[in-house]
């Protein structure tokens, strides 16, 4: 399992999830396989979910930025 890459986008960063819940959805997959891609979608999730953030955050300032031009 690779690690999130800060120039990875998030288009790729969600693929990567939906891969690894597709074969955490596997029933015959070994026990631990199962849990290197519980470990890669935590990984995941969590860098998915500071880059939205992130990007709800610099948006929030650009209307506020914008808001007070006019």
């Amino acid at each position: 399992m690779t690690s999130p890459d800060r120039a990875e986008s998030l288009e790729d960063l969600l693929k990567r999830l939906e891969d690894a819940l597709q074969r955490l959805a596997d029933p015959g997959a070994p026990l631990e396989r199962a849990v290197a891609d519980y470990e890669e979608a935590g990984r995941l999730l969590e860098t998915a979910q500071e880059r939205l953030e992130a990007a709800a955050s610099r948006i929030a300032e650009m209307m506020a930025d914008a808001g007070g031009e006019g």
